[in-house]
């Protein structure tokens, strides 16, 4: 399986779009979230998070903003009209704010926004007038305006298991200079970290056989779309791996033996992941092997990284 789709997700887009800065490494900003690195599975009847991200955008995005030289300043609310009065107490023609985890399927300017309910998704969005907003959306908008009552109307974090309740609003201010080394060091670290996580809290490598075991309590049709989607995601994050230890050898911030090994283990992983997918685009329903090996090797890769970087202790 190739992947074509878009490497960079939509917490990081609203992040890029409000920073402005053609010298970012785009790729490397998504890195830094940390939510390319360790797995997730929620167990619903929506079967919308079989294997998500373990660190969702909304815990990783301020702590990438401040490793690229930003400050941010971060304000959860409870309720759309709270979001919407903080958004225009904030908002300034050279100060714009990002707005999520929301609920994708409510925002009413979105195609078939039904479909695509309970999905985070973040948005950016810039000084208009007293009344109106320009909305910048990864998805395809970009300076749509709304109204501030259309606002109200759109936001929701009830259903968005990742927004805990609340609808975060955030802005950001250059601050300092980054430093390449320490974003490197620090993404780096950040992998680990997150890898060692997800297998101390029952997830990562044991969230794959979970979902798998999930799976077979349930009739195909449920779940077969759902799951392509998480595996071409999933193959996303997995490139984008690829790319860090790239970067990583090419700037001699890891040996190439490292680079090596990782470079094979996720190479694995994307050759199951394709078979996985390609059975499931033939009708052939899942194999559980695939799963299990690709378990193994999620706790082979973080097994790795840890020995690489082990924890700090107190």
């Amino acid at each position: 399986m190739r992947f074509y789709g878009n490497e960079i997700c939509c917490g990081s887009y609203a992040c890029l779009n409000a920073m402005q800065d053609p010298s970012m490494d785009l790729q490397l900003f998504e890195i830094s979230t940390s939510t390319p690195f360790g797995i997730r599975h929620y167990e619903n009847e929506h079967f919308d998070r079989l294997l998500t991200t373990y660190c969702d955008p909304n815990q990783g995005m301020d702590r990438a903003l401040r490793l690229w030289g930003y400050a941010v300043e971060t304000v959860r609310t409870g309720t759309a009209e709270e979001a919407v009065q903080e958004i225009r107490h904030r908002i300034r023609p050279d100060f714009h704010v990002i707005v999520g985890p929301i609920d994708m399927g409510r925002l009413g300017y979105q195609i078939m926004s039904a479909l695509l309910r309970r999905m985070d998704h973040y948005i950016l969005l810039e000084h208009c007038s007293d009344t109106e907003a320009y909305c910048t959306d990864s998805e395809g908008f970009f300076r749509y305006r709304l109204t501030y009552e259309e606002l109200r109307a759109y936001l929701s974090a009830d259903s968005v298991p990742e927004a805990d309740g609340c609808i975060t609003v955030r802005q950001i201010k250059k601050k300092q200079d980054y430093k390449m080394e320490e974003v490197l060091e620090q993404s780096f670290r950040y992998a680990a970290d997150n890898l060692r996580a997800a297998e101390e809290d029952g997830e990562g490598s044991r969230a794959i056989m979970n979902c798998c075991r999930y799976l077979e309590q349930y009739k195909e049709y449920k779940w077969r779309l759902p799951l392509m989607y998480d595996i071409q995601y999933l193959k996303q994050r997995k490139v984008l791996m690829l790319f860090l230890f790239d970067k990583l050898e090419r700037n001699r911030r890891c040996s190439r033996e490292l680079a090596g090994e990782i470079r094979q283990i996720v190479n694995t992983q994307n050759d199951l992941l394709g078979k996985i997918y390609g059975n499931l685009q033939k009708g052939l329903g899942i194999e559980k092997g695939s799963f299990e090996e690709m378990a193994q090797w999620e706790s082979r890769l973080a097994k790795v990284l840890c020995i690489s970087f082990p924890p700090v202790l107190p």
